[in-house]
């Protein structure tokens, strides 16, 4: 059986556009249906004008019952079709401005009226300090300051294409409601999450959204400067691009000595930090320009170091190992016909027969309090979208132990990327290698409710924490694997990270804009959208086990991660279906959403939602040869649009914050661009009084760093307070005392572990 099989949910959208934030409506239907739920999707009948011509709904809502409401000229029909599928339901999402839900009833106190198993999860619109946002992906880049994060092939601003703000909505969005799932099964009672697009993006960026009261370099690199500039992706003699990584020891090496470039004298992460790296970039570059693509991928191939094709969006999805691990599904469609979309990104299976692996009997108590309280989990993940996974978990109210080798987490060394993941958490450092490392796991393993690990395939079995030796220390456990590529296939055994994740998933590509090279988003997203991802498995896995009983395997990658991040594009007869095309300058999708200049240099964003709204604009505008209706964006190559020229010669009568005053006033949604650099960028979420307020931000003391604040992550659920994770960042081997002792090891055996280099004490 699917782990969801037997749940009901509803899936609410009014009044949402797919471009402006799809992802925060559709995706939680998606994985919950992929997952064994029956969804039943309730949209709106009238659709976004900024939808025309873009197909995203054809792979986001198959498998999905589609009720179309009429929300705009009856929105109490439409809320009674909702209020009368809810009092069946087990989960109930719902998206759209306050006027389309609370104000017709759909609020949680209302449905949970009648329904008090239900859990109601609420997108609501984005709010901080300066106001509400409408639910727009564009608007919240533009206010959050997001759009000056990206390095684009011009200065200023730079539109982001990836929808980060709604894909971490729609994340946490279904993470909340598998809690609450989750200690339902306990209590018998439903509840409310809350979460938004602004939520998303501190949802997807803890990587860059940072700030220490001392930098090292590595906090240096990412949480004040933009990361480093040379990217790695060149363009070869075909145009094509390729993208390498060196993150294996040894890598950056091998590929200096193969390309016969002068050798390194302070290494890889010196040579980036430092800039150096700009340079040689320019010397492969030359290289790389005289041979075709498939050559070089052919010759640089089998190495330590990586070098992958950057592909647009869909691409991938005709790629063998795609097909093979069911990333890449047919699906026929009643209007396309035979389709290939993404498939399933997590998979969570019972472990064998369960009277065999476990007693069978539900685990139906373990909330002793709140949530997660009570789940023990074995956090034996490095990097970060292994680590994201437990934080996340802890954040929800479980007891963590994070297992490191006694020279720590590779990931020490580099701050950002291991503050991201490893608040709340107790530390135990121990050698795998050492003879008796074995008994100590063997203890873990009973321990634990959830063993989780990031490692490259075979790894665990060579240390010790494959599932087989997990499983037969402890059958009812949830084991899950967060692999690069997959646990199986062509690539399985090839190390994977995120920027080459960006590569072969069309990121790159797409953030790059029409016809020009790819652009690298240092932000860590992939990485942390795999951990997310890991858990709602692991979260659909505990639901499973509470209800059936039996352990439960969850499988997730970083390339399925990748691809849900892109997972509208499709292909239909081998083509490539995508979505909207970013312009050539990075400006935007089209004339009625993208960022302009005013006359005084400052930019402003303007996202169009409807006719209603382009008529406001033409009577403030005045411009002549404007259409009557808005223009579609674009979804092919093409240069500029008419009706873009006509509004940037309009726009550059007067100044960027006198027009985001007037259209404003006039009911059409603008937003001035924060240009700020990445400590504004990181201040204005950690500063913010709203997010201070509503306990969005943690602040610690992490030694030599000094004070740290960061973020924390959504959602927000209730009525009942949540539990919160221990605000700081544990030290090597902090906790190893004390957990081997509540496992039983007693002064003396630890002294001995200790003593033969087994255990490192804090």
């Amino acid at each position: 059986m699917a782990p969801l099989e037997g749940l009901r949910v509803v899936e609410v959208s009014l009044g949402v556009s797919a471009v402006g934030a799809g992802m925060a409506g559709c995706l939680p239907g998606t994985l919950l249906r992929d997952l064994g739920a029956d969804v039943t999707r309730v949209c709106s009948a009238r659709r976004s004008t900024l939808d025309a011509g873009v197909e995203f709904a054809r792979v986001w809502d198959r498998g999905k019952e589609i009720v179309e409401v009429d929300d705009h000229e009856d929105p109490a029909r439409a809320a009674g079709t909702v209020t009368a599928l809810a009092r069946d339901a087990d989960v109930v999402f719902v998206a759209g401005g306050e006027e389309s839900a609370e104000r017709q009833g759909l609020g949680y106190r209302e449905l949970a009226g009648t329904n008090p198993r239900l859990v109601v999860v609420r997108i609501r619109p984005s709010h901080n300090a300066l106001g509400v946002l409408p639910d727009l992906e564009l608007l919240v880049h533009a206010r959050s300051g997001l759009l000056t994060q990206i390095r684009g092939h011009r200065p200023g601003p730079v539109f982001g294409d990836l929808a980060v703000a709604a894909a971490g909505a729609g994340l946490s969005a279904t993470v909340g409601a598998l809690a609450c799932l989750y200690e339902r099964e306990a209590t018998g009672l439903g509840g409310f999450v809350e979460t938004s697009l602004y939520d998303g993006l501190q949802a997807l960026l803890p990587m860059i959204l940072g700030r220490v009261e001392h930098h090292s370099p590595s906090t240096t690199l990412l949480w004040r400067d933009q990361g480093p500039a040379e990217a790695l992706a060149y363009r070869c003699a075909d145009g094509e691009y390729v993208q390498l990584w060196f993150g294996a020891k040894g890598a950056y090496e091998d590929f200096l000595e193969h390309m016969g470039d002068p050798p390194s004298e302070r290494g890889y992460n010196a040579d980036l930090m430092s800039g150096a790296m700009t340079g040689r970039g320019e010397r492969w570059a030359a290289r790389f320009a005289t041979r075709d693509r498939d050559w070089w991928i052919k010759d640089l191939g089998g190495r330590k170091f990586r070098c992958e094709p950057v592909w647009r969006q869909g691409e991938a999805l005709r790629d063998p190992h795609v097909r093979e691990t069911g990333l890449s599904v047919d699906h026929r469609d009643p209007e396309r016909g035979a389709m290939t979309v993404v498939g399933p990104v997590v998979r969570v299976t019972a472990a064998g027969d369960v009277t065999a692996a476990g007693d069978g009997a539900p685990r139906a108590g373990l909330p002793t309090a709140r949530l997660l309280s009570g789940v023990r989990v074995l956090d034996l993940s490095a990097y970060l979208a292994g680590p994201i996974t437990p934080l996340v978990l802890a954040e929800l109210g479980a007891d963590v132990v994070k297992v490191e080798p006694l020279t720590g987490d590779v990931h020490r060394n580099m701050e950002p990327m291991f503050a991201a993941g490893q608040r709340g958490k107790r530390a135990v450092a121990l050698d795998m290698k050492a003879p008796d490392a074995p008994a100590v796991l063997e203890r873990l393993f009973r321990w634990s409710d959830v063993v989780h690990h990031n490692s490259r395939v075979g790894l665990a079995e060579r240390l010790g924490y494959d599932e087989a030796t997990v499983r037969a220390a402890n059958p009812d456990v949830i084991y899950s694997f967060a692999s690069g590529f997959g646990d199986h296939g062509p690539r399985a055994l090839l190390p994977a990270n995120d920027q080459l994740m960006q590569a072969l998933s069309g990121v790159e590509a797409a953030q790059g804009g029409d016809g020009r090279p790819p652009t690298y988003l240092v932000w860590g997203a992939i990485d942390v959208t795999g951990g997310w991802l890991a858990t709602c498995g692991v979260l659909a896995g505990l639901y499973a086990r509470g209800h059936r009983g039996g352990g439960q395997s969850v499988a997730s990658s970083l390339l399925g991660a990748a691809l849900t991040l892109k997972s509208g594009a499709f292909l239909a007869a081998d083509r490539v279906v995508g979505g909207p095309v970013l312009d050539a300058r990075q400006t935007g999708y089209g004339a009625a959403y993208r960022i302009y200049q005013g006359g005084d240099g400052a930019w402003f964003a303007l996202a169009v939602p409807d006719a209603g709204a382009w008529d406001r604009l033409r009577d403030v505008v005045g411009a002549g040869g404007l259409p009557a209706s808005p223009p579609p964006l674009r979804t092919g190559p093409g240069g500029t649009q008419p009706e873009e020229a006509l509004l940037e010669e309009a726009f550059r009568a007067k100044d960027a914050a006198a027009w985001v005053t007037e259209l404003r006033a006039a009911g059409v949604p603008v937003e001035p661009v924060a240009e700020v650099d990445r400590g504004g960028f990181v201040a204005g979420f950690v500063d913010d009084p709203v997010n201070r307020a509503l306990g969005r931000v943690v602040g610690y003391h992490w030694g030599d760093r000094g004070r740290v604040d960061q973020p924390r992550f959504p959602p927000r659920l209730g009525p009942a307070p949540a539990p919160r994770a221990p605000a700081g960042i544990p030290g090597l081997g902090e906790h190893t005392a004390e957990v081997l002792e509540s496992l039983g090891f007693d002064a003396g055996r630890r002294a001995a572990l200790a003593a033969s280099g087994t255990i490192r004490a804090h």
